[in-house]
Formats: structure tokens, sequence, C-alpha cells
């Protein structure tokens, strides 16, 4: 049985640029220059969300996710070309619900022998649709690497070859254990039809298949190889011993410390305190926001040392870089989330990392976590395209929690932010520190109103009401801006979104 009957295109090409139409052949060639035209499906958003999708192409069909397959020629016009895809997917979720999406999509290039048009499916107000990614659709071997004919294993081998010379022993038993055990699960669900098997076979090679992509387009630097081979090991360990969890997501750990009861917890070789995050289609990977929240936790309860070992593990996997003369920090996260491409930072690990890292200086007096977190807040000062995370709004400086979209304002991720620039300010005085938190509390206050719908709070701008959890978090972080700032219109709010929870039979907030 095939593991998933992915993704063909109907592909229509202009007539009036002279151009054949590829509908039930596509043997015929068309006059004057020839240019190959080859169509992928990237695996990222909606991708995630469904275990089978066909399209078809004429008489052709695309059978793997990332993989570019010739589809036809079309010819060129005055040095252009014109290509108009009519797209239509069938498929399912794991549910087993069906889907299906048709789009319409005319995309131009400057003449090129072959040209890549890549394809993302997602969901738009619970509908299956599809569009083209431009950044990835192209000329190949101009904009679009040749690489992207290579698969997940083969080119991420070359891109380790090429920063170690050599593929280090340790990668490649790890990569021979990752073959075997999606083998077999997919044999599980030959033989049983078990969806389970299907979705643990596709988690279990999420990491392969996601890093061998980021090795493809834009090649793997030192710390995206370490931060591929913790991935690859906390998969092996899960995986070797349980199927995917059954829940869209869930949290795994390879360790005893966690201030929760619920994470899923691995007795095996790798010696990491990182929290790791399990999505659906995605596997394991570790999350700096959740090491980073985990750590606040652990210092407010005074357990220093549990606490200062979140910060030491993570401080193994950040990225340092130099803008504008001036040094900086990054936490990259290295999993598909939304429609975001790899690696990508979140607002929230920086503000919060600044400020931990502060407050690991002050206990401590270690001189490398103050220079730590001093790279933290340098990385306030990066543009969204070096990798930031600040967007400037209407509203004032707002910090992202999800930097691939800066139209998202994540409420509780921008305030925890605040949070930990506000601990880098008691710990330093920092002058810079402290106007980073008074915009961002500006910002804060501006935008309060288009959070609350007069029933209950929103977690974003553009997403709808926030989960309870949340919407108690809102609370807390309001009271919390409120202690720190002294101003009561953030304690009216907490104080008005309290009373949602009334209204609702909900227990309130302790608001002190």
């Amino acid at each position: 049985m095939k593991l998933i009957k992915t993704i063909g295109v109907l592909i229509l090409v202009s007539l009036s640029l002279g151009c054949i139409t590829v509908e039930d052949s596509i043997s015929s060639s068309p006059t004057g220059s020839k240019v190959e035209i080859y169509v992928q499906i990237d695996e990222k958003s909606a991708a995630f969300e469904l275990s089978e999708i066909q399209v078809k192409i004429g008489n052709k069909t695309i059978n793997d996710f990332n993989k570019p397959n010739f589809v036809g020629y079309v010819s060129e016009n005055n040095g252009e070309v014109e290509v108009t895809f009519v797209v239509n997917a069938n498929g399912k979720d794991w549910y087993g619900k069906k889907v299906s999406a048709r789009d319409l999509i005319n995309l131009k290039f400057p003449y090129g022998e072959r040209i890549l048009i890549t394809l993302e499916l997602y969901y738009e107000d619970e509908t299956l649709r599809i569009k083209p990614e431009t950044e990835k659709s192209g000329i190949i071997g101009e904009k679009i690497p040749d690489e992207v004919f290579m698969v997940s294993e083969e080119v991420l081998v070359k891109e380790i070859r090429k920063v170690y010379g050599e593929v280090p022993n340790k990668i490649k038993e790890e990569l021979k254990i990752n073959k075997k055990i999606r083998e077999e699960f997919l044999s599980k669900y030959s033989k049983t039809g078990n969806i389970t098997y299907l979705r643990s076979y596709r988690d279990s090679f999420y990491a392969i298949r996601a890093f061998g992509e980021l090795a493809k387009w834009k090649g793997l630097s030192m710390l995206d190889i370490k931060a591929f081979n913790l991935t690859l090991k906390a998969n092996n360990e899960y995986y070797s011993k349980y199927p995917s969890p059954q829940k869209d997501f869930s949290v795994v750990i390879f360790s005893e410390n966690t201030p929760y009861y619920s994470p899923i917890k691995i007795k095996g070789d790798l010696n990491t305190s990182l929290p790791f995050l399990y999505y659906r289609g995605r596997g394991l990977s570790y999350y700096p926001v959740s090491a980073l929240h985990w750590a606040d936790i652990y210092f407010k309860r005074g357990n220093y040392e549990i606490a200062l070992q979140f910060l030491n593990n993570l401080q193994e996997f950040m990225y340092f870089g130099n803008y504008n003369s001036e040094e900086y920090a990054l936490f990259l996260n290295y999993f598909h989330f939304e429609n975001s491409s790899i690696p990508w930072v979140s607002g929230y690990a920086q503000g919060m990392g600044a400020g931990l890292y502060a407050k690991a200086y002050q206990i401590t007096k270690n001189e490398t976590y103050l220079k730590t977190a001093k790279l933290l807040l340098n990385s306030f000062d990066l543009s969204l395209k070096e990798n930031g995370f600040v967007s400037n709004t209407k509203y004032g400086p707002w910090y992202l929690e999800y930097n691939y979209n800066s139209n998202e304002l994540v409420l509780n991720g921008h305030i925890i932010a605040l949070q930990g620039l506000y601990y880098y300010w008691e710990v330093t005085k920092d002058e810079k520190a402290w106007q980073l938190f008074q915009a961002g509390v500006e910002s804060t206050k501006k935008t309060l109103p288009i959070f609350d719908t007069n029933s209950w709070s929103k977690y974003s701008n553009i997403h709808g009401d926030a989960s309870e959890f949340y919407h108690r978090l809102h609370i807390q972080l309001l009271k919390w801006l409120y202690d720190v700032t002294g101003d009561e219109y953030f304690f009216n709010y907490a104080r008005k979104w309290n009373n949602y929870l009334i209204y609702r039979g909900l227990p309130p907030e302790d608001l002190g």
C-alpha cells in the first residue's frame, strides 16, 4: 500500500502565449524555446493535517511532498514564461474527514530552461486551499538550488560532510536507527491499516525531512547539525518504544525535571533537561519557549539548580550573529508551526531569555550568564528581514511570539517578553532594557481594546476567543503589569476579564 496518495496538479498553460495546454497528455512539445516545468508540494501548513491527499495532473500523479515532478513544457514569449495552474485536490484528514480544494493560480517567470513551481496546501476559514510559494518558485539553478532534486537523507549527508569533512559516527548511527524505526511503522501500517502507524511513520521521519529541506534551500551550519542530531536522537528514543501520542499535541521529556504532571517521560540514553513538543505530523522538537517557561517557574520556586540546568542546556543551541557591528544571540525553532518556514524566532524566548540569564548572573555571579543576557537583549535591534521579531505597528512596537507572521499580535507572548525585559532591568538597570519595556507597555495599553470581545479575551488580533487557560493567563499578566507599573488601566482590564469568568460560572483568578 502506498504511504500517501499525494498530489497531482492540473496545469493549463495560456494559449495566447503560444504555449500548449496540458490536460490529458504532456507528450506534446511546444514550438520555439522549450521550458521544462516541475511542480512540487511543500510539506508545511495543512500537509501535517492530512493523512491522504490526491490531486491529478492529466494522466500523472505526484507521489511525494518536497519532490519536484516534471509535468510538461511551455514556450517562452519575449523572455517571459506565463503558466496558469488549476489545482484540484481531494483527500482525508487524520480523523477520516474528506477534504477538497480547487484553486486557479497564474504565475509569470523570466525565461529559464527549467522552472520549479512550489505549492502550499493551507486552511482558510476551515476550508482547504492551495497557493504558490513564490520564495520557492523560480528558475532551477538560479533562484532554485539544484539540490531540490535530492532526497532528504542525501542532501543532509552532503551538507554534514561540508561542515565536518565526514559524517560523524553518532549521526550515522542515528540515521540507521531512524530508518529501521520508520520501516517498521510503515510495515505495520501496510499489514493492519491502522492509521496510528501511518502517523508514527510520518512523525518519526519528520526531523530528517525538515532538516533536509533546510539543507536544500539554505545549507546547514554547525549549530543546525547539532540541533538535528539532538532532535533525531530524541525521536529515535521515543519511537523505538512507542507510537505517536494519541493527542495532537503533547510534551515529552527525557529527564525527571518538570514543573507539571502531564509530560510523557522517556528513560533512555539522551541526557538533556530540555522539553520536547510533539505536534501531529512533526514528531518531537525541542522548544526554547517551553524550556524558558519551566526555568522561570523553578526560579520562582527557589530551585535554582534545576533552573540553571535548563539555561545551560539551552545555551548549547544558541545562534550568535552580528548586526550593525553589534553582537546578538537567538534561540532558533526547527519545526514548522502554522505556515512558518524553519528556523524561526520567538520574541517570547528572546525577552524572557534575557531576563532569566540576567537572574542567573545575579544568583551565581557568573559573567557568562550576563554576557548571554546582553546578547539576547541586543536581538531586539534586529530587523524582521534579519530574523528579528519586533514589529513596528500603529500601536507601537510589538514583540512577536511568531516572527514569521508580523501581522499576528499575540497578547501573552508580548507581555511575557516584557516580563523578561523587566527582569533584565531589575538586575542591570540598563537604560536600553527600560526603554524597550516602556515602549512595549504603551503598545500593550493601546491594543487591549482589540483583544476584548466584551465577553472574553482573544489569543491574538487575528484569532478568536482564547482558551480558558490563556484567558486566565491574560488576567495574571495584566495584574503583573499593574503591579510593576502602578497603572490602574491594566488592573481595570484584569478585573473586567476576571468578571467574564464569573459570568460563565467559572472560578475567578485571585487579584489580591
